[in-house]
């Protein structure tokens, strides 16, 4: 029972210290570069969390979010500057309820296709709404996009209109749906997705009800990219098509196998681990995506399980080894 207790206390610690690191970056560095790389990092990991829900735990591969994200980002930016809503959770809400329903319209006969068939599908929705973005240019601004997007003001009193308090709201925001996202991966509707994930048929029999499952972790993981697409938005300042493009995807999915699929961790892990990597590699900026693929390539040889298994499964071999060579007891 002790030992119990101590392990439970072990976990805590460990799930917190990488919080606990994250939140006191700005004030040991507050003048650091790294502060809006963080941020960036932060906006991907907050979609990447709901992806993996979609992803890592329902094994529904879309290609299409790129989508989701420009219409959290549009929303806001269409709401606060064409129409000069000055609240900023008007537009954030606006575009999730949105994205929600197209992403219903979308994903109930997307949903009923499998494997490369539901990936192909969703990379044509998104295709079809960055052609929107570039055509429908008295909403969209065109290819130009939309410039002197607001920063998130609430009042006059809490306003992140510098990088330091904006690091906060972000990783804020992180925090919270990162707790959404485990307990919903560790409730039984996770344990729902794990099994579809696992057999749709089988899943099937047992009175897993699969559509409405599937379309629920879809939702949610839309939901949670047009969120980071408005705080982009807010973040960023400027807003064009070439920014939500097909390659948003892609980076999605390195960023996600890359971190570590249904562990949730993983999209927060891949996110900061690429986008620290690719500040990094500024000097060969033109390089940065067969980089990023030849990384990923190498994850999916020797990581299959993203740097997340790969650390468990050391962990769990230096156990091993230690249970082996402890002596036994008379």
């Amino acid at each position: 029972m002790k030992n119990a207790n101590i392990s439970a206390a072990l976990r805590r610690c460990a799930l917190l210290l990488p919080w606990g690191v994250l939140f006191l970056f700005p004030v040991l560095f507050p003048k650091s570069y790294l502060l809006s790389v963080l941020i960036f990092a932060g906006i991907w990991g907050i979609m990447l969390m709901g992806f993996d829900v979609l992803v890592g735990y329902c094994g529904q591969l879309s290609l299409g979010h790129n989508a989701f994200f420009a219409m959290g980002a549009y929303t806001t930016g269409i709401m606060t500057v064409k129409y000069g809503i000055a609240f900023p959770l008007i537009p954030l809400f606006s575009g999730i309820l949105c994205t929600l329903i197209v992403a219903w319209v979308i994903g109930l006969p997307a949903l009923r296709l499998k494997g490369y068939y539901l990936a192909i599908a969703t990379l044509g929705f998104g295709l079809i709404i960055n052609n929107f973005l570039v055509g429908f240019n008295i909403l969209t601004g065109g290819a130009s996009g939309i410039n002197y997007i607001p920063p998130f003001k609430i009042s006059t009193l809490v306003s992140f209109d510098n990088d330091f308090k904006f690091y906060y709201l972000v990783w804020g925001i992180a925090a919270i749906v990162f707790k959404i996202s485990l307990n919903f991966a560790e409730s039984r509707y996770g344990r729902a997705l794990r099994a579809i994930h696992e057999d749709e048929v089988f899943a099937s029999t047992i009175r897993i009800p699969v559509a409405r499952y599937k379309i629920l972790a879809f939702l949610y993981s839309a939901a949670c990219a047009s969120l980071a697409g408005s705080l982009y938005a807010h973040f960023s300042g400027t807003i064009t098509p070439a920014g939500f493009g097909f390659m948003v995807s892609i980076h999605m999915v390195i960023m996600l196998f890359l971190g570590g699929r249904g562990t949730i961790w993983g999209g927060l892990v891949g996110a900061l681990f690429l986008k620290l990597l690719s500040e990094g590699l500024t000097t060969f900026e033109e390089y940065e995506l067969p980089i990023s693929g030849i990384i990923f390539i190498l994850v999916l040889i020797f990581l299959p399980q993203g740097i997340l298994g790969g650390l468990k499964d050391l962990i769990m071999k230096h156990r091993s080894n230690i249970s082996v060579m402890r002596p036994s007891g008379p």
